[in-house]
């Protein structure tokens, strides 16, 4: 319950008497007293989900896929799209700080990359259900696809990301998680002995779940 007093006070917590005074307790387990001509209105406050346990720190995992999605052609001409899947593992050490290793896919339309990276995360609350973080990941992409024509090699390279995402949040700390932001992937391809470098860049769309 939310108490406002005339005197502009606000005061939240559990409400134990409502006649003939006002009693409520208070988070801190302080007990205050009214009487109802001090307060202008009285707003109940929305009950807590019990089976929602914000993980302040422990073992955190995320598993996302979604679309790598720009305009960009590959030096042959074609329109790269690709599409990515990734799952991290890694250790949560307060409500800013969370790293872990993640490895992934991501395929194009021209090349396949194999992305590992060390990822930082970071929740910007610690209640509710709905939990706004970032994200940033940094390592290579190691290049998958097929070699199986003659002269042509296909190298991997750097790759980082970084963005914004939703957890929302349905039992303890397992949770729906969606995301949005940026993403750089390059790679080399070495024809006839002449090296190019080609540079993906992608605005990264997530979903998957996390615990």
């Amino acid at each position: 319950m939310s108490l406002y007093l005339k005197n502009g006070s606000i005061i939240r917590g559990k409400v134990l008497q409502e006649s003939p005074v006002y009693r409520i307790e208070t988070y801190d387990q302080s007990q205050w007293v009214f009487q109802p001509s001090e307060i202008e209105k009285a707003i109940p406050l929305k009950s807590p989900n019990p089976n929602i346990k914000y993980k302040e720190k422990g073992f955190v995992h995320y598993t996302e896929l979604g679309p790598l999605a720009m305009s960009n052609r590959a030096s042959n001409g074609v329109t790269t799209s690709a599409f990515s899947f990734q799952t991290t593992n890694g250790y949560k050490f307060n409500q800013w700080f969370y790293t872990g290793l993640g490895i992934g896919a991501d395929l194009y339309a021209v090349q396949t990359f194999v992305p590992v990276v060390l990822s930082l995360r970071g929740d910007f609350s610690n209640t509710g259900d709905k939990i706004p973080f970032y994200f940033l990941e940094s390592g290579y992409g190691f290049n998958a696809t097929s070699n199986d024509v003659d002269n042509l090699r296909f190298g991997g390279g750097t790759t980082f990301a970084g963005g914004i995402g939703l957890k929302i949040l349905f039992t303890n700390n397992t949770g729906f998680v969606i995301g949005a932001g940026y993403r750089f992937q390059r790679s080399s391809v070495t024809q006839l002995n002449i090296e190019k470098t080609e540079d993906f860049n992608r605005l990264t769309l997530r979903a998957g779940f996390s615990f």
